[in-house]
């Protein structure tokens, strides 16, 4: 009989071990950690309660998802830090996104490093501001007129704005609006080139470019 009971104590005590390892194999989970520091593209100054957002692509069932869908968000604190904790898996690719009223929405795209990796990513956010370009040919024109347009001194830092590439506007009948992402709190240069029966006249301007605001730009020619 006792050595029965012995019998039936060792089982017991087996699986109350198994069930224990059962247990730390179970919570035994690998976590990543994004976290990073949000400022001023100009000023420098920390940028506090920015919503962070991360979305992923993933692999689900064996089907790739090229299209971002979101996974955590969070807020900057007073010094502009945000942490974001998270369950390692297969992602494809990553993607963190930076807004906050007054600003320009940015974002930036990586690739996943790996299970249990930190990822530090510091992001600098421009103030919102824009130029909105009337563009109108006058009295008299021809078909052959053409106009040419373009921003210069625009921040290198800021890749949600206009590019310094020249617009084209060809004809006689134009009369058209565009508007133009700058960085508030900076001034550009307002570069255009009008031809009319071959004789180009150039203009150029300094424009400063008010935060949270739009500047009207007029291009008559």
């Amino acid at each position: 009989m006792r050595s029965n009971l012995e019998i039936i104590y060792k089982i017991i005590v087996f699986l109350a071990i198994l069930f224990v390892a059962f247990l730390i194999s179970c919570n035994d989970v690998n976590y990543n950690y994004m976290s990073g520091t949000l400022t001023d593209m100009v000023t420098g100054e920390p940028i506090a309660n920015a919503k962070v957002e991360f979305e992923i692509t993933e692999i689900v069932s064996g089907s790739f998802y090229s299209a971002f869908s979101p996974f955590k968000e969070t807020y900057t604190d007073e010094q502009g830090n945000y942490l974001i904790e998270f369950e390692s898996r297969n992602f494809v690719k990553m993607k963190m996104i930076f807004a906050k009223d007054d600003f320009h929405t940015v974002s930036t795209i990586f690739d996943p490093e790996g299970v249990g990796y930190d990822y530090v990513v510091d992001e600098i956010i421009p103030k919102e501001s824009y130029i909105s370009f009337k563009i109108h040919n006058s009295v008299p024109y021809s078909n052959d007129d053409v106009l040419k347009l373009r921003i210069l001194n625009i921040n290198e830092d800021c890749d949600v704005c206009a590019g310094s590439d020249y617009r084209y506007f060809y004809g006689d009948l134009v009369d058209t609006v565009i508007v133009c992402k700058v960085v508030g709190g900076e001034s550009v240069t307002v570069n255009y080139i009008s031809i009319h029966d071959d004789i180009p006249n150039i203009v150029e301007n300094q424009v400063y470019c008010t935060p949270s605001d739009t500047v009207m730009y007029n291009c008559y020619y």
